[in-house]
């Protein structure tokens, strides 16, 4: 039952916390969404802070571990591209709300807790560097900045959600080949 309980206190803060931004949730607006006392609230996380830690992280650490998972896997640098683009993309359609937490909320924490997240931001652009390296030495990938490469890949991922998300019609097949066409019309080798 705890476990349960846990859970529907994360998904109900993820709710809170999308709809509105950091600091106008309260403990009591999530413990109301999530139909439990504020004493269970607290039993489970300490603080507001702690509990949108927790839903940002353990976010950022899923989106981490499918990347090493497809940068792991034995294909090309361009199908792991596509890949990651098609989960990255696919994900934050279905998961709507933590994308809104993501670029909503993240500048109204606490300055230790952005130091965190830019620690995982770079875990994330160094599964994208490596991949960016493996098509170099491939010879598919342009001989360009791996890191900053990396860097503009999931600045595309990630913003050019916002537009798809706003219109709530999106086609994430669309939406992912685009953004794998437009990536690799800037980094591809191949000739048109």
């Amino acid at each position: 039952m705890s476990n349960e309980t846990k859970q529907c206190i994360l998904n109900s803060a993820l709710k809170v916390f999308s709809e509105n931004n950091y600091h106008a949730a309260s403990m009591a607006m999530i413990a109301k969404e999530a139909g439990v006392s504020k004493g269970t609230l607290y039993w489970h996380f300490d603080s507001k802070e702690e509990l949108f830690r927790e839903i940002v992280l353990s976010g950022l650490d899923y989106f981490n571990q499918k990347f090493i998972n497809i940068a792991e896997e034995e294909i090309s640098s361009e199908e792991k591209i596509y890949k990651i683009i098609n989960f990255g993309v696919t994900t934050l359609i279905e998961n709507s709300q933590m994308g809104d937490i993501l670029r909503n909320n993240v500048q109204l924490v606490s300055e230790d807790f952005q130091k965190r997240i830019e620690i995982k931001h770079r875990e994330s652009v160094e599964i994208f560097k490596q991949i960016i390296e493996q098509g170099i030495k491939e010879k598919s990938i342009k001989k360009l900045n791996p890191r900053k490469t990396a860097v503009m890949m999931l600045t595309a991922l990630f913003t050019s959600n916002s537009e798809w998300l706003i219109d709530q019609t999106p086609d994430s097949k669309q939406q992912v080949e685009f953004i794998y066409s437009f990536l690799m019309d800037g980094i591809s080798r191949k000739e048109n």
